[in-house]
């Protein structure tokens, strides 16, 4: 296992690829729709990941602190 987490690694090499919501990462990464928000309720309180509101959905941008941990991750 790594630093965070296979899960949660994975769902930040799918949101360092660009903007992403809940249920597009669940559909790429075949994980449960509500293990998929727990991971990004986690990730946000980590300050790796932000949410804005684009009209209906929830869309997940990487902070300046996930993009970094993204490359030593990917390293």
């Amino acid at each position: 296992m790594g630093i965070i987490g296979l899960t949660k690694e994975r769902i930040l090499k799918e949101i360092g690829k660009g903007p992403i919501h809940g249920y597009e990462l669940a559909n790429r990464l075949k994980v449960p729709l509500p293990a998929i928000y727990e991971h990004l309720k986690n990730l946000g309180e980590e300050g790796l990941v932000e949410r804005r509101e684009s009209g209906r959905r929830r869309v997940y941008f990487l902070t300046d602190k996930g993009k970094c941990l993204l490359r030593v991750l990917e390293y």
